[in-house]
């Protein structure tokens, strides 16, 4: 009985320890979950299309990256509103029903590192951008099992990203400090012309995100959008 149980004791050990993972070893999964590292390194320009509803209220949403040209630039339109937002490295502007007012350089500095890793981008080099991870634990998303992992960039914090433990699909992203957000993500599908995998709802702050269509490589001129 004594040899069974010793027996038991070695089988469940060598599971768990078999189920266990490095952060490192999670986020190369979730990558190879959303197309693999050779179709991340692809992605020079993303722009994702659909619906933000928000107070009962449907806009339309368009949001582009471009890690070539370093910039976003986002437009959100509905009943009597009107909003675009577009800045780089150097500066930025919002364009609110025709009135134009510029970023702060301290905005514009603190925004410096979305606009560089993008989404998608750094996923592609994160050595060299100086970003590492640790795993803080798992915790319940939206029900799902998840690990939870700390992601620094130069030493600084970046996010706390949670990955769901069957698919590792990203299912939640934390950014830090006191204006702290939160943005979830779900519906996973292939983008069609891909080989990747990316999420069609994502909610933050209240307001619930739906994608009708993702464009990969499509420079956008956001000077053309202004009016």
């Amino acid at each position: 009985m004594k040899k069974i149980f010793i027996l038991l004791s070695l089988i469940i050990f060598t599971n768990a320890f078999s189920q266990s993972f490095t952060s490192e070893e999670i986020v190369k999964k979730y990558i190879a979950a959303i197309g693999g590292i050779d179709e991340v390194k692809k992605i020079n320009q993303l722009t994702l299309k659909g619906k933000a509803l928000s107070g009962g209220n449907t806009y339309e949403l368009l949001a582009y990256e471009d890690a070539v040209e370093k910039y976003q630039f986002a437009h959100v339109s509905g009943d009597n509103y009107d909003v675009r937002t577009y800045f780089d490295t150097k500066s930025g502007w919002t364009l609110q029903n025709g009135i134009k007012s510029d970023i702060s350089q301290e905005t514009v500095q603190m925004l410096l590192p979305n606009i560089e890793d993008g989404t998608y981008f750094f996923l592609g080099d994160m050595e060299s951008r100086g970003i590492k991870t640790e795993l803080l634990g798992e915790e319940k998303i939206n029900g799902k099992d998840a690990y939870k992992i700390k992601f620094t960039r130069n030493g600084k914090d970046k996010n706390i990203q949670y990955f769901d433990k069957e698919t590792f699909y990203l299912l939640q992203v934390e950014t830090p400090g006191v204006n702290s957000i939160k943005i979830s993500y779900d519906d996973y599908r292939n983008v069609p012309g891909t080989n990747l995998t990316f999420p069609y709802y994502n909610e933050k702050g209240g307001i619930q995100g739906t994608v009708d269509k993702y464009e990969i490589n499509v420079p956008l001129d956001p000077m053309s959008l202004i009016f």
